[in-house]
């Protein structure tokens, strides 16, 4: 008697084979296989909520890598409990600089021809840390972001055989200690007595009579402005007519000068003519009277007075010429 064909199971066979086939060669495309990978952990002090195994590890926001496993240690010592995280780190994303600006597909290890160990231990001293960091706020998932940070101090447990990673405290666990160590209480009762302050000045007698005052002060202002008005008016226009007459005095005292000038010039005029004529009969005398004579001695003195009272004349009518106010104000008088 022949055994009946399960169509369904051959059906069932099929597809699983084909999707075997399809996730090989997707794998095989993808270089999964041919891919190294390196193993690292880490350790925290601080919860690790919100991250999870599969969890993204970035290296300046850019994936190289994945969480792997989650789990917790304690020391029987002092019974401090560390949160291990070990992590998957694949090789290939990490390109070398080769110079002239070209790429090489070389690793880290083969470009500086150093081990794991050695490159890892270079990273550290030069400020390699890692750090939980939010992938989204809304979900609140975590994920590892390894940067340099070398003005942190590398922390390292040594609990384990892989390579380790120093870590740092998350934004929210530097927050958290800072809000820790300040004296919250004491500064809400501050704000308190603060506000407490301010409630009893606002509500306190000399407060409410401060909007009176101000009316008080406002119709005070207003009437000395008023006042100040009535008097600066008056006093505009007797500064206006004071300006005036100093105009029509300076205008005088122009016209005064000039005339005074043409008279001194007139008088120079005369007296110039009088040296000359004296000067003159000066040496027709000498040709017939001796030179010791009185007569010449005079007039020798007389030709220098006139002289001398000459340049007086012409000093003087320089000085009227520049400072015609000097006929009022006289000439040793401050001139503001």
């Amino acid at each position: 008697m022949s055994t009946k064909v399960n169509k369904g199971m051959i059906g069932a066979f099929v597809l699983g084979a084909l999707a075997l086939a399809v996730a090989g060669v997707v794998a095989l495309g993808s270089g999964m296989f041919f891919t190294k990978k390196f193993k690292f952990i880490m350790f925290f002090d601080n919860s690790v909520s919100g991250l999870t195994i599969g969890a993204p590890v970035v290296f300046r926001g850019v994936p190289i890598g994945l969480v792997t496993e989650i789990g917790v240690i304690a020391d029987p010592h002092n019974l401090h409990f560390y949160i291990p995280v070990t992590i998957e780190l694949q090789s290939g994303l990490l390109n070398m600089s080769s110079g002239k600006g070209s790429q090489s597909k070389e690793t880290l290890m083969d470009a500086r021809k150093e081990g794991m160990e050695e490159v890892l231990k270079d990273l550290v001293e030069k400020g390699l840390r890692a750090q939980l960091v939010t992938q989204s706020f809304v979900t609140g998932q975590l994920a590892v972001s390894l940067d340099l940070m070398p003005n942190t101090q590398a922390r390292l447990v040594g609990a384990s055989k892989l390579p380790e990673i120093p870590t740092v405290p998350s934004m929210f666990d530097e927050l958290s200690q800072t809000l820790k160590h300040l004296p919250l209480e004491e500064l809400v009762n501050r704000l308190i007595g603060a506000v407490t302050g301010i409630e009893k000045f606002i509500n306190s007698p000399q407060m409410a009579q401060v909007p009176a005052n101000l009316d008080a002060a406002l119709v005070e202002f207003r009437t000395l402005t008023q006042d100040i008005r009535t008097r600066v008016d008056p006093l505009s226009k007797s500064v206006d007519g004071t300006l005036k007459s100093y105009k029509d005095l300076a205008d005088n005292l122009d016209q005064r000068a000039s005339g005074l000038t043409g008279s001194v010039n007139n008088t120079l005029k005369v007296l110039d003519a009088a040296l000359k004529d004296g000067r003159q009969t000066l040496t027709k005398m000498d040709k017939v009277v001796s030179p010791d004579s009185p007569t010449i001695t005079d007039l020798n003195k007389a030709l220098s007075e006139i002289a001398a009272a000459a340049r007086s004349i012409r000093t003087l009518a320089d000085y009227l010429e520049r400072h015609p106010e000097a006929l009022i104000q006289g000439k040793g008088t401050n001139r503001r």
